[in-house]
């Protein structure tokens, strides 16, 4: 379990956190279910940052909405995109995923806010090119990260190396180990703040290449850390 220690440790993390416009920006387009799943289909695989110029670059293109982007040139969407990465794949996604909605949701998502969580995730995960990440990214915005944890390669890594789970662990067997650490009546109304300096921690510090275990403030609970003394 995080300590009070741990999670004020976490605040030196800030430094890493999205500026004060990227940050409205963002709120803004949590809003709107629709517009943050195509931000997070934007998100694959990619950096924040260039996830923000192809989202912006898209705004600038089209309108974005379901109806519109089915009918979007594959080719002039691909273009707008293109500073995300993977633009080709990522446009045809948004071209089906936009079609499927339209198709069978009739073109609106707000009906996502009247299921639960497990109802939620069933229908999303039957959107093209869509898994448990982005999902659950959907979801948390909804229900709550503690509802919803939302597991990338960042967590995934950091959860192997505290020891929470193996490397052969399925997405939900991750996301209720890592869930499990937060206190989240302590953090209640801070879920948000708190899961996201974690996940700039596993990010930076206990990076792929070369985690910097001796400054991380999770080192007394991670086997990783403990086995390098």
């Amino acid at each position: 379990m995080l300590t009070e220690e741990m999670i004020n440790e976490l605040q030196k993390y800030k430094k890493y956190w999205w500026k004060e416009d990227e940050e409205t920006e963002y709120k803004e387009i949590k809003k709107e279910p629709f517009h943050l799943l195509i931000f997070t289909v934007l998100s694959q695989n990619t950096s924040s940052q260039n996830t923000r110029k192809a989202y912006i670059g898209l705004k600038k293109k089209f309108q974005i909405s379901p109806h519109e982007l089915m009918e979007a040139d594959e080719k002039v969407l691909s273009e707008a995109i293109k500073a995300g990465g993977l633009h080709k794949i990522k446009a045809r996604r948004i071209i089906d995923i936009s079609k499927y909605i339209v198709e069978n949701w009739n073109g609106k998502l707000d009906w996502l806010f009247k299921k639960s969580k497990e109802e939620a995730r069933k229908e999303l995960l039957k959107l093209p090119g869509i898994g448990n990440k982005t999902a659950d990214v959907i979801i948390s915005s909804i229900h709550g990260y503690k509802e919803a944890f939302v597991v990338d390669t960042h967590m995934r890594r950091i959860a192997i190396r505290m020891g929470l789970v193996d490397e052969n662990a399925e997405y939900e067997e991750i996301q209720k180990k890592l869930s499990n650490i937060f206190p989240w009546k302590k953090i209640k109304g801070r879920e948000e703040e708190i899961v996201g300096l974690f996940w700039l921690l596993a990010k930076y510090t206990c990076n792929a290449i070369k985690p910097r275990c001796k400054e991380c403030v999770l080192a007394s609970i991670c086997n990783r850390a403990n086995n390098k003394r």
